[in-house]
């Protein structure tokens, strides 16, 4: 169901309900009305007929009207008839009712005669006359207030009836209007094509109301996602290229050891440089499988306690291997000491490992062998893990943009490297719920710090 649809239902139930509320307080207010006059009619005709039953003839005749098909008749205390308006009349009070009447003075009821549709009202009271008590009854048709319930029953029917087509008419109308501006946005996002990136909803700058709002949002999401989309892009686009380069490096040196290396120490220098630019696109795709990993986790819940002084350490001999003449300069703070079983932070090994590795690596590769400085440091909430060294640094202009992915500093692009590292090893440490800055001058060097929340 469409919200025009459940706008026109909702405006017709709610205003039904009111039109029939309201009827209803008309129709019983009216009835309540009609039966009260009707009592106070058949109460005075009682009375005159209690006062002038001697004279009843002349009285009716001379002072009032009688009522529809109205009847007169007194009873003794004996229940005979004293005195009856009409000896054909239609009504035979019984035994009972004459008795509550002399009990309760006075009695109002009704009864059903076949020739009406309608009851036909009645009034008894009782009166002492000459030490006896005689009872009154006097019945009539309230003709004239039936007529007119009937009358207004069918006007309020008609009435309604009328109310609700227009009623409908006008909701149907008036959702029409108050949903043109959601149609128009419908329309228009069924014209768009899905490779469109560029698309955006048009003619809401000078409208204020919910469908401009949605349709900005909807704008701002496009954006967002035209974005991504780009990225998206570059990344294929530099992922592509920086696999690609190691490949064909290892395959043009396979190639050409094969057809020129004679002797044994040439092919073994072509098996280093191809093994070299194989271990580079290793890397490459082992930090794409890890960004993957990260990116695709939605809650960290396969950690586990992780010794973060070993894991540190596990760190540092990894580079060593790798860089055997840079020089590591590892501090660790007296707290750390303090402790037999070491700190711990909650964890994925693999992907902790990982991120040190990257931030270490990238320190050897820009620091120009110059010392770089590891410290291990602790608060009360935080394990800290600072990487300092004295390379080449990053801009001002590039620090901003170093964690997107394949994006390097404008000075590092003669050093190898595939821009996904920092990236890796920012969404690593948001995921473990840590900290994660850089700072950096130009030829002045870089510090890296960790923060990872103590177990």
């Amino acid at each position: 169901m469409t919200i025009k649809q459940r706008i026109i239902i909702a405006f017709l139930f709610v205003v039904s309900a009111i039109l029939i509320l309201f009827s209803l307080y008309v129709y019983f207010s009216y009835e309540s009305y009609r039966e009260n006059l009707m009592h106070d009619r058949l109460n005075s005709r009682t009375e005159a007929t209690k006062r002038f039953v001697k004279s009843l003839s002349r009285f009716k005749k001379e002072f009032f009207f009688p009522l529809s098909e109205q009847y007169e008749a007194v009873y003794d205390d004996k229940n005979k008839i004293v005195y009856t308006s009409d000896a054909n009349h239609d009504y035979f009070p019984e035994t009972s009712l004459l008795n509550q009447i002399r009990a309760e003075k006075k009695v109002y009821f009704t009864y059903h005669n076949t020739r009406l549709g309608y009851p036909k009202e009645g009034l008894g009271i009782s009166y002492w006359q000459n030490g006896r008590v005689f009872v009154v009854i006097v019945t009539a048709y309230d003709l004239h207030g039936h007529n007119m319930s009937d009358t207004l029953r069918y006007s309020i029917f008609i009435g309604n009836l009328l109310a609700l087509i227009i009623i409908s008419l006008t909701g149907y109308f008036f959702s029409k209007r108050a949903m043109q501006p959601f149609d128009r946005l419908n329309a228009q996002l069924g014209e768009a094509a899905i490779s469109d990136f560029g698309f955006r909803i048009k003619n809401f700058e000078n409208e204020q109301n919910e469908a401009s709002v949605l349709a900005d949002a909807i704008n701002q999401l496009l954006e967002k996602i035209q974005k991504l989309g780009e990225n998206q892009k570059r990344f294929i686009s530099y992922a592509s290229h920086e696999l690609r380069t190691p490949l064909t490096i290892t395959k043009g040196v396979l190639q050409t050891s094969l057809a020129y290396d004679q002797s044994e120490e040439a092919q073994k220098n072509s098996i280093q440089e191809a093994l070299l630019q194989v271990n580079r696109a290793i890397d490459l795709s082992n930090n794409l499988l890890y960004l993957t990993e990260v990116e695709s986790i939605s809650s960290p819940i396969f950690m586990h306690s992780i010794n973060i002084l070993e894991l540190v350490m596990d760190t540092i001999d990894v580079i060593n291997q790798k860089y055997p003449k840079q020089f590591l300069n590892f501090k660790i703070d007296d707290s750390f000491t303090e402790s037999e079983e070491g700190e711990l932070v909650n964890g994925m090994l693999h992907l902790l490992r990982s991120a040190l590795i990257n931030v270490l690596d990238n320190a050897c590769k820009y620091s120009n062998k110059k010392p770089i400085e590891v410290t291990l440091s602790k608060d009360d909430t935080f394990i800290k893990i600072e990487f300092r060294d004295q390379g080449i640094g990053i801009s001002r202009e590039d620090i901003q943009n170093v964690f997107l992915p394949m994006m390097r500093g404008k000075n590092s692009t003669h050093i190898q490297g595939s821009g996904i590292g920092l990236t890796l090893v920012k969404k690593i440490i948001e995921l473990h719920k840590g900290k994660f800055d850089i700072q950096s001058e130009i030829n002045q060097g870089t510090c890296v710090c960790i923060l990872l929340p103590i177990a």
